[in-house]
């Protein structure tokens, strides 16, 4: 989304837990292998993905956040982190076991979302875990230009594929850094399926 001082955010999330639809993906993962954290912003999950012993590619387009990961990674387990600074539909991914999008699908551009989910989705191995974030039509931020919203049956086509182990949808009140805000929000976790080729 245009506009947003990232800096700004990332301070106002300073400390945050992991989020619970990356916490319950982890639990369906095989162990530790080859991560990728879509959208990594302040690095909650990539830190806690390298502290159990995964191989994390960490991708943001805001260079503050890839920045502020760099800076807070441990030493011992540094060279486990790659760091890619683009956009989600230029990133260049390896196949994973496990590929993470939190709150970061939705700020793709609408031109460039199909691109950007191909690219995401590709890059999950057979029977690899994909956890994600989408944002419904009756989030406070639909309408926006540069951001991309999915009603549920858009979500669902989208999964074809995968075994959708979770499908959650949130639609409520709450807040968010800037304020009171409208959640529509799909928590969604699937596992590809092994007649499903790498990249298909």
């Amino acid at each position: 989304m245009s506009g947003v001082a990232w800096e700004d955010y990332y301070r106002a999330i300073e400390g945050r837990s992991p989020r619970q639809l990356f916490l319950d993906a982890l639990e369906l993962t095989n162990g530790p292998g080859v991560a990728v954290d879509l959208g990594c912003g302040d690095g909650t999950e990539t830190l806690a993905l390298l502290t159990v012993g995964w191989t994390v590619v960490a991708v943001d387009a805001a260079p503050e956040g890839i920045a502020r990961l760099r800076a807070a990674v441990p030493t011992a387990t540094a060279a486990r982190l790659t760091t890619l600074v683009t956009p989600f539909h230029e990133a260049e991914l390896p196949q994973a076991d496990f590929v993470y999008a939190g709150l970061s699908l939705p700020f793709c551009n609408p031109s460039d979302f199909a691109e950007a989910w191909s690219r995401s989705t590709g890059a999950v191995g057979p029977r690899g875990v994909f956890a994600a974030h989408l944002f419904g039509p009756r989030d406070t931020w639909a309408g926006t230009p540069d951001m991309t919203f999915h009603t549920r049956d858009d979500v669902e086509a989208l999964f074809h594929g995968f075994e959708v182990e979770r499908l959650d949808e949130q639609d409520e009140d709450g807040q968010a850094v800037s304020g009171p805000k409208h959640w529509h929000v799909f928590h969604v976790i699937a596992r590809r399926k092994e007649d499903v080729t790498w990249g298909s």
